[in-house]
């Protein structure tokens, strides 16, 4: 195929205008280049790896830059994109590094993936109204962009899109976009406040996530809701307030904002996800609105300042570790709606002091109180028909446990290392005791059974249920066993 030439680039074309399409430069080492006035479009490509190239003339007569046209011109300082361009294709300018303002003309409608990627000098961009989508790591890495402002014309900001343009302080979001994308503003660790208008539906996955300088947040009525990730890291943020649009936050939404000392969360909000606050050290309490079905497991995790937190009655499952390590938090009312506590639930929560567990609860699993040094009684409602292994292990200061009726199985070392526990009921109910159930239980000597000796000789037992317990008795309905 024969090219033609013009200024250090190869074109097609026709016997017309043989220089419609701009194929790509004479070579990678040219440092300057006019491209013919008669040129529609540049091809995708074009001048990619034109290290040398310090600047560009577009004519108004080119309506298309194609993707990766401009890659990887590492010294080119400045660009002038007509009137006439209305796509900038993707990466078309990526690592433009020595690029410092560009501005993108009315006529331009889409800005595509990773346009201006790692443009790191770059310090301006004027983004036109006519602008509806801005790509995916469109501006991904300009590390020396301070602001921005998204035009009302926008509708979607990709993933990614503003992601480690770590000098960015200021982000007006125009009230036509719907939609922020992942990881659109990640990593923008100048980053003091943000307006979220209510146009905004949805907040994408980690789409403001380790914007460490992030004071003050306000999310707009319209947002229904907010994705994994979304805040998380932001460790300077002292209070959020969630509108009553929100349905659902996703696993992870804040966890580790660990200046976060108030957050009230709007009535609409069905659940909450997995880690969706944990290491919130600063929170000292939170109303969970009545809507909210399920808590998510580590939801409250590691909340060490949280001394009170309300649980609606709608809730029907406490998620594993859901308020672990929440060490200031002296009392909890779990509803009657609630059918399990996961694993963990409440595990090193050293100040809580009393627990009741109602009865519509119907399995306490692994470790749910472990290591709940404070707690000194516990009231375990009928519809309990499991405790899980290490339940309440290490209840150093556990005084007093009603089983209620409908138990049927005790774990494990349910109750091992619960020094100050004298005496134990345990229903005609159960079944079977697992290994060490009563372990360090070093002045358990009364085991009151509601059944009789037979019925106790009947269950099923490890050979080591009562390995390193005291010199215990078996009171049951019809005489009494001790130690063997």
């Amino acid at each position: 195929m024969k090219y033609n030439e013009h200024d250090n680039a190869y074109y097609l074309g026709n016997a017309g205008n043989p220089y419609v399409v701009l194929i790509k430069s004479t070579d990678t080492s040219i440092a300057n280049c006019t491209i013919n006035s008669k040129t529609k479009v540049i091809c995708s490509w074009a001048f990619n790896d034109c290290s040398n190239l310090t600047s560009i003339t577009i004519p108004d007569s080119v309506t298309t830059i194609g993707d990766s046209a401009f890659e990887n011109c590492s010294n080119l300082e400045s660009v002038y994109i007509p009137d006439s361009v209305t796509s900038i294709g993707s990466s078309a300018f990526y690592n433009c590094s020595a690029l410092t303002t560009i501005t993108i003309p009315d006529s331009v409608t889409t800005i595509g993936d990773s346009a201006f990627e790692n443009c790191s000098n770059l310090e301006s961009v004027y983004i036109p109204d006519s602008v509806t989508s801005i790509g995916s790591s469109a501006f991904f890495g300009c590390s020396a962009l301070t602001s921005i402002t998204i035009p009302d014309g926008v509708t979607t900001i990709g993933s990614s899109a503003f992601a480690g343009c770590s000098a960015l302080e200021s982000v007006t979001i125009g009230n036509g976009v719907m939609s922020i994308g992942s990881a659109a503003f990640a990593n923008c660790s100048s980053l003091k406040s943000i307006t979220i208008p209510d146009s905004v539906t949805t907040i994408g996955d980690a789409a403001f996530a380790n914007c460490s300088l992030l004071t003050s947040v306000t999310i707009g009525n319209g947002v229904t809701s907010i994705g994994s990730l979304a805040f998380s890291g932001c460790s300077a943020l002292t209070t959020i307030t969630i509108p009553d649009s929100v349905v659902s936050i996703d696993s992870f939404a804040f966890r580790d904002c660990s200046s976060l000392e108030i957050v009230i969360i709007g009535n609409g909000v069905t659940s909450i996800g997995s880690s969706a606050f944990e290491n919130c050290s600063a929170l000292t309490s939170i109303t969970i609105p009545d809507g909210v079905t399920s808590i998510g497991s580590s939801a409250f995790s590691g909340c060490s300042a949280l001394t009170s937190i309300t649980i609606p009655d709608g809730v029907t499952s406490i998620g594993s570790s859901a308020f672990s390590g929440c060490s200031a938090l002296t009392s909890i009312t779990i509803p009657d709606g609630v059918m399990s506590i996961g694993s963990e639930a409440f595990a090193y929560c050293s100040w809580l002091t009393s627990i009741t567990i109602p009865d519509s609860v119907v399995s306490i699993d692994r470790s749910a109180f472990f290591g709940c040094s404070a707690l000194e009684s516990v009231i375990i409602g009928n519809g309990v028909t499991t405790i899980g292994s290490k339940a309440f292990q290490n209840c150093k200061s556990l005084e007093s446990v009603t089983i209620g009726n409908g138990v049927m199985s005790i774990g494990s070392k349910a109750f091992s290392g619960c020094s100050a526990l004298t005496s134990i009921t345990i229903p005609d109910s159960v079944t079977s005791i697992g290994s060490s159930v009563f372990s360090y239980c070093g002045i358990l000597t009364d085991i009151i059974f509601k059944g009789t000796t037979e019925q106790w000789a009947a269950i099923e037992k490890t050979s080591d249920w009562d390995y390193d317990t005291a010199r215990y008795t078996i009171y049951c309905t019809d005489g009494e066993i001790g130690k063997g």
